[in-house]
């Protein structure tokens, strides 16, 4: 029997458009730059508009001819390489690799001793840092929590600090306003080892938002200057809500999303060609019975599937997403199901940056139970959707022959060999009964919980060198005293 080199066979191939779709939605986006225009609150991106060729009326509604749009997306790059805190490159965003982090800034989050809801305080961005460092499939880290504890003013500075004092691993972060976001910047540059190695090898990346619908902030726009100018990575993401602050039907939000991406994109390539930009968004129905913006939809998912089909078959850039998240209050069957369509889905889609691991509560709590679970999930998802192998070996011809009808595989030096390539779980359940009646009957929650704690409380990620640390807690001691807090 002939045999063709190694090869896996996967069998995932389905698309939620045609090409001629994504060039519709594309059109439809450019429309509404041309025809409505976006609101544009910042002199400096104004002039870069202006000198493209753009119309601006009414102090700063800018409306963009289509060669303005194209030129700009000509000039992003389709490949972002984040590394880990030392500099090693560790998520390649780019084809359909998918890389799953947290989240960042939730107000409220789930105690890990009482289970209680409470408000988050700092130690629970170190927690979660921590708990996300030594999760296999965890990629990357987010704050996840905004301390109470911490004055508004500087959290993001504290936050940021105690974020790469607890994991290694590359770090997407939110600071509050250009003031922030250089501080954190200058923070970066003294643990890469300066300014061009920070852009050489980044460890860090900027979520900024525009403000739905159809405007960029003052703010958010400073930001993408200074990330800009220093040639680092960054996420530009809406987040409208359909019906909202977005048109109520899938496709009207698609369009008015993709035209406040594209606009920011434009921008950002205005000020630096080749500035690197991650291209997303996230958009669910605001439920009309509850008035609550859902987190786990059909419609939220499908407004993902369709961003990553954009971003990598049309645009050809690196795509942001979600996964992991739940409407659900806390960690029982329905955020188990939630979760483990987002993962399921968002794999499938092959979205490269993927965040909002362990969110409930509609992106208003974190659990720490859930981000265990989702890294279980993930894990499972991965086996899943790597397919099978086809090889001689795999294939087993040989051993088939030698057991024969009626023998038994458990001792061949076939089932030896390859037993542990199957997916074995570290938190799911597959004891018999009897055993797990003997090992007290813990539910996934409780095994879940108590592999968060043993996380938390084990061996922390190697620590930055005394006198960095020193350095990067006077920076942030600047922050406060300017602040006044």
């Amino acid at each position: 029997m002939p045999h063709s080199d190694l090869k896996r066979f996967t069998g995932f191939g389905s698309q939620l458009f045609d090409d001629s779709q994504l060039v519709e939605i594309h059109h439809a986006s450019l429309e509404v730059l041309r025809r409505t225009g976006v609101r544009v609150h910042h002199d400096e991106a104004l002039d870069l508009l202006r000198t493209a060729g753009c119309e601006i009326s009414n102090g700063d509604l800018v409306k963009f001819p289509a060669a303005v749009v194209e030129g700009a997306l000509e000039s992003a790059p389709s490949r972002i390489v984040l590394c880990s805190r030392g500099g090693d490159p560790r998520v390649f965003l780019e084809g359909q690799r998918t890389f799953f982090g947290t989240g960042s800034d939730l107000p409220n989050i789930l105690d890990l001793e009482t289970g209680e809801r409470r408000l988050s305080v700092l130690s629970d961005v170190a927690d979660t840092a921590r708990l996300a460092d030594s999760l296999p499939n965890i990629d990357f880290v987010m704050s996840m929590a905004l301390p109470s504890d911490i004055a508004p003013a500087t959290s993001d500075r504290h936050s940021f600090l105690t974020m790469i004092e607890n994991t290694s691993k590359p770090v997407v972060f939110t600071a509050w306003d250009e003031k922030g976001l250089a501080d954190i910047i200058a923070m970066a540059e003294l643990v890469a080892g300066g300014a061009e190695q920070l852009s050489l090898n980044p460890f860090l990346l900027a979520y900024l938002e525009p403000s739905s619908p159809l405007q960029h902030s003052e703010t958010v726009l400073a930001k993408m200057m200074i990330m800009a100018d220093k040639r680092l990575p960054f996420v530009y993401a809406p987040g409208p809500v359909e019906g909202a602050s977005a048109p109520v039907t899938p496709a009207g939000s698609l369009v008015m999303a993709n035209a406040e991406v594209l606009s920011g994109i434009t921008i950002a390539q205005l000020r630096r060609r080749g500035t690197p930009v991650v291209y997303g968004s996230g958009s669910g129905p605001l439920d009309m019975r509850t008035m609550v913006a859902t987190y786990s939809s059909p419609e939220f998912m499908l407004h993902c599937r369709a961003f990553s089909e954009l971003g990598q078959r049309f645009y050809h850039l690196p795509t942001w997403g979600f996964s992991g998240c739940s409407d659900s209050k806390v960690p029982d069957v329905q955020a188990g199901a939630d979760s483990a369509l987002w993962i399921l889905w968002t794999s499938l889609s092959g979205a490269n940056l993927v965040h909002d691991i362990g969110y409930v509560e509609s992106g208003m709590t974190c659990s720490y139970e859930m981000i265990v679970l989702c890294d279980e999930i993930i894990g499972f998802v991965r086996h899943l959707t790597g397919g099978v192998e086809m090889s001689p070996e795999t294939m087993a011809l040989e051993t088939i022959d030698e057991v024969g009808p009626g023998g038994d595989y458990i001792t061949t030096d076939h089932t030896i060999a390859h037993y542990k390539e199957c997916w074995y779980p570290r938190v799911f359940d597959r004891l018999s009964y009897q055993s797990w009646e003997k090992a007290g009957s813990p539910s996934i929650v409780e095994k879940a919980r108590a592999a968060a704690r043993a996380a938390i409380s084990g061996q922390a990620p190697e620590a930055l060198p005394e006198e960095t640390l020193t350095a990067l807690r006077a920076l942030v001691a600047a922050a406060d005293d300017r602040a006044g807090v």
